[in-house]
């Protein structure tokens, strides 16, 4: 039953966004519109807790974790001297704390659900550190831990990641090629050593990619020398044209800091710089953001609510041109009712869209696919050393990645233009509708580099020399980046470029050739069964990608159409609420009518003060 006591009329000036709205959300609730009311209360949770997402990357040893745990001001993360990380480690906030593991299906195929179980948190150095995992053998996507922590109930959300392994192409692709989705990155390096020549080229991509980076020099407890290396570093960046946040810290000094309550001591370990930094620089503006989101959003359902309201009490002061305004909702209603159909222009408009992005996104991503191809035909004919192998798979990979993610970015940036088409398409019924989440995917690609041998058979030196390949492989290629995305995020860029097996295995073979009589031809083999790998490789991703481009779309095209034909279900019940009160008054006694007249003042006063409080803090 509806609850007509008048609400409160009280909007202050003083108030908070997320307060106006819950009191929206309680007036709509009282005036029996549970829908908006649902819609009002997912919009307060959004500026509550904005989900923005920090990636910790960096080599190997270098203090994530411990960052991680400093940050926090609890042991989340596994830290110890010879334990280093093998797995993602996502951390978020939550009442109580729990872990929980995501693992690929035994079978390894493609597109097969993941597995997951419930793990006590104490636990979780076995499925993320390289001691209780090595190498990822236990196939980990990740591990999602919550834990109730100040710095993540405002909706920060930390990844743990594994050591880069001297920044291979798979890792630093994988990276780099979800950025673009990601709130920040902070990147981390001891105080032990300059930042290499792969380090700064990472960083200065990174720079071009993300919103926020920051670089945070860790064990200067360890290391008396650290400032040198600051200083070092910061010439480093100097030259190569970066201008990024700086910060040395010491995760022992914070844990010591935190064990004594010791506050001086707690500034001296700088952990707090880097807590300020992420608070100014990535929480606030994703918050912000997040609020004109829901003000917007909020501002529109009170449009709505408003006019529906204003009409009836419009008919109550005037009955004479009640049934005028009667017919004019009819018709009104009418309208909407064929806006819900298949047959209408927005729908019609819709499919057309998402049919030519679809055509537009395979074409684009086959073009670059075989750009690629053709580049690696003409850069193996050209290469004999190891090292330049080694390059050419750095690029390839990054090449790759780039490719993959710019799907990702065009589909998201497609269905924007579509729904504001759409937006435009119906204006005139007063359709205003707020922005959206983004859409997400992921697959591994990692899975479908299929390693076979160049030769039939080789000799014991060369099989010694392809086994250390082998390992090299194995701390490069484990990393499971970004499967969270599905959770809270988009998984976009959750596409792995893993260390390229055959490019590896290819230069090891050309370091350790001889010069016998047979060199040229087997340098034609190699080279051909190199050139039928890698364009296998492309032809699996490109199948891979034309199942997670079918999937999106679909997924754009359900989307759209479920949020049009929601908003426009929302209106028919305005209207139809409206014109069945106003009929039902026309009906009812003088005194009820002045009793619900007296309902609607309360009941525009206090929406339309909170309409206008809001409006003022979208402005």
């Amino acid at each position: 039953m509806t609850d007509t006591s008048p609400p409160s009329n009280a909007a202050p000036e003083s108030a908070t966004p997320e307060a106006l709205i819950i009191e929206v959300a309680k007036t709509l609730q009282q005036i029996g519109r549970t829908d908006l009311a649902e819609r009002a209360s997912v919009a307060a949770a959004r500026v509550r807790r904005p989900a923005t997402v920090v990636c910790v990357v960096g080599e190997f040893k270098q203090g994530k974790s411990s960052l991680v745990n400093a940050l926090l001001a609890q042991h989340v993360c596994p830290v110890d001297d010879d334990l280093a990380t093998s797995a993602i480690t996502l951390v978020r906030w939550g009442e109580q704390p729990a872990a929980v593991v995501r693992r690929k299906a035994v079978s390894g195929v493609a597109g097969d659900p993941p597995i997951t179980e419930t793990i006590p948190i104490e636990q979780v150095g076995d499925w993320v550190s390289e001691i209780g995992n090595p190498h990822n053998h236990k196939r980990v996507e990740r591990v999602d831990i919550v834990v109730p922590s100040g710095l993540l109930q405002q909706g920060l959300v930390l990844v743990d990641t594994p050591g880069m392994g001297g920044l291979g192409a798979g890792h630093a692709a994988a990276t780099l090629g979800f950025l673009p989705f990601a709130d920040g990155l902070i990147f981390v390096s001891d105080a032990s050593a300059e930042l290499s020549a792969p380090e700064i080229e990472f960083l200065a991509r990174a720079r071009d990619l993300c919103p926020t980076v920051l670089f945070v020099q860790t064990k200067i407890d360890l290391y008396p020398d650290w400032q040198r290396i600051m200083d070092l570093n910061r010439g480093h960046f100097q030259k190569a044209g970066l201008s990024l946040p700086m910060v040395a810290v010491s995760s022992a000094l914070r844990n010591e800091a935190l064990q004594r309550k010791d506050k001086s001591l707690n500034e001296l370990s700088r952990v707090p710089e880097v807590v300020k930094h992420l608070g100014d620089d990535v929480v606030g503006p994703a918050k912000a953001l997040a609020t004109r989101r829901s003000v917007g959003d909020v501002v529109a359902i009170l449009g709505q609510i408003l006019a529906g309201l204003r009409a009836e009490q419009g008919m109550l002061a005037d009955p004479a041109t009640a049934a005028a305004a009667l017919a004019a909702l009819n018709e009104a209603k009418a309208r909407l009712e064929f806006l819900r159909g298949p047959a209408s222009k927005w729908s019609v408009l819709v499919g057309d869209q998402v049919s030519d992005l679809s055509n537009n996104v395979n074409y684009r991503f086959r073009g670059a696919s075989r750009d690629v191809s053709r580049m690696m035909d003409e850069r193996i004919e050209q290469l004999t050393k190891g090292s330049e192998w080694d390059e050419l798979a750095r690029y390839i990979q990054t090449v790759v990645a780039d490719e993959v993610t710019n799907v990702f970015v065009d589909l998201e940036n497609g269905r924007n233009s579509i729904r504001s088409e759409v937006v435009e398409l119906l204006r005139d019924e007063h359709l205003d509708l707020a922005e959206a989440s983004p859409i997400g995917a992921s697959f591994d690609v990692t899975e479908l580099w299929q390693g076979k041998a160049l030769e039939a058979a080789a000799s014991g030196g060369k099989k010694a020399l392809m086994s250390s390949v082998t390992t090299i492989r194995g701390a490069q290629g484990g990393i499971m980046m970004f499967g969270m995305l599905g959770t809270f995020l988009p998984a976009a860029a959750g596409v792995l470029i893993a260390s390229n097996p055959v490019l590896l295995g290819i230069g090891a073979v050309f370091g350790g050739m001889g010069l016998a009589d047979d060199r040229k031809r087997k340098i034609a083999t190699r080279r051909q069964t190199a050139r039928s790998q890698v364009r296998q490789f492309l032809d699996d991703v490109q199948f891979e990608m034309g199942n997670q481009i079918g999937n999106l779309i679909r997924e754009i095209q359900r989307d759209l159409r479920d949020e049009f034909t929601t908003r426009i279900t929302e209106l028919v019940r305005t209207y139809t609420e409206t014109a069945t009160r106003a009929q039902a008054d026309a009906q009812s006694s003088a005194q009820d009518r002045q009793k619900r007249a007296a309902e609607l003042v309360s009941h525009i006063d206090s929406l339309a003060k909170h309409e206008s409080a809001l409006t003022r803090l979208a402005a």
